[in-house]
C-alpha cells in the first residue's frame, strides 16, 4: 500500500523560531557529546521520537484512508509536530539560501553534519540520512555569501572534521563547501592537515587545496576526486576512494 505523508512546508508547519527549535529538539546535542554514556541516552531519546513519527504517519494514513483528506487534518498535525521532534525529519524545510543565516534551524544542520562527522557508526544506525546530508550540504554551500563570521568558521572545523576521517558516501558535498568557504583559516588547516602522516588524510586535504588553487576546475563530483588521485598516480589511495556505505 502506498503511503501517503502530509504535506509539509505550509506556514503553520514550519518552525519560525528558535524557542520550538530548542524546545523539540536542544537535547540532540547530547548525541555529540564526548561522555558515550549521554550520546546512548540521546540515542534512546532519538529511537522514541521516531517510533512516534512513524505511529503518527501510520495513523495518518489509516484515517486518510478509512475516512477522506478532511478527516485526517488532525492525524497530520499530530504526524508534522511529530516529524520536528526527531532526526533528520526535522530538517527537510524548504530555506532559500538567503536566508539560511536568519533560520533557526541552522545549528541543528550543523548538529547533524557534525554527528556524522565525529561518530559515524552512531550516526548510521540512529539517523542515516544520505539525502539529507547531500542536501544540506549543498544548501551551506550556496548560503555562504550570507552567512555570519561565527557559521563560517563552524563549516571550516567541520570540513576538517570531514578531511579526518574515513571518505563516506556524499562527502564529495565538502569539496563543493570548502571551495564555496575558501578563505585564508581553511587552507591553513589544510595544509597541516596535507602533511599528516595518514595517506588517506593527506591525499584529502591536498585536492581539496587543488581545488582552491584551481577556481576554473568544474564543480566537484566523484569522478573528479578519482581522476585526481589517479594523477597522484597513487593506486592504493584510489582503491579507497570508494565511498563508506
Amino acid at each position: 500500500m502506498k503511503v501517503v505523508q502530509p504535506a509539509y512546508g505550509s506556514d503553520n508547519q514550519i518552525m519560525e523560531s528558535a524557542a520550538e527549535w530548542d524546545r523539540c529538539l536542544g537535547w540532540t546535542f547530547e548525541l555529540i557529546s564526548e561522555d558515550p554514556v549521554r550520546r546512548e541516552q540521546a540515542r534512546g531519546r532519538l529511537r522514541v521520537t521516531q517510533d512516534r513519527r512513524s505511529e503518527a504517519l501510520y495513523a495518518f494514513n489509516e484515517v486518510w484512508r478509512d475516512e477522506g483528506l478532511s478527516a485526517a487534518d488532525q492525524a497530520g498535525a499530530r504526524y508534522i509536530a511529530e516529524r520536528r521532534r526527531t532526526l533528520p525529519d526535522a530538517l527537510w524545510e524548504f530555506i532559500p539560501a538567503e536566508s539560511y543565516a536568519d533560520w533557526a534551524g541552522l545549528k541543528y544542520v550543523l548538529l547533524y553534519l557534525e554527528w556524522e562527522a565525529r561518530y559515524p557508526d552512531e550516526w548510521m544506525a540512529s539517523a542515516k540520512g544520505w539525502g539529507t546530508k547531500h542536501d544540506k550540504l549543498d544548501d551551506l554551500a550556496r548560503a555562504v555569501p550570507h552567512l555570519a563570521t561565527a557559521v563560517i568558521d563552524q563549516l571550516v572545523d567541520l570540513i576538517s572534521l570531514a578531511v579526518r576521517r574515513e571518505h563516506r558516501c556524499e562527502d564529495v558535498g565538502y569539496a563543493v563547501l570548502a571551495r564555496a568557504v575558501g578563505g585564508s583559516r581553511l587552507r591553513r588547516l589544510l595544509l597541516e592537515i596535507a602533511d599528516d602522516p595518514d595517506e588517506g588524510f593527506r591525499l584529502r586535504a591536498r585536492y581539496l587545496l587543488w581545488l582552491l588553487d584551481h577556481p576554473e576546475a568544474s564543480k566537484p563530483k566523484a569522478s573528479q576526486w578519482k581522476a585526481w588521485l589517479r594523477s597522484q598516480e597513487n593506486e592504493s589511495a584510489f582503491e579507497r576512494a570508494e565511498p563508506v556505505p
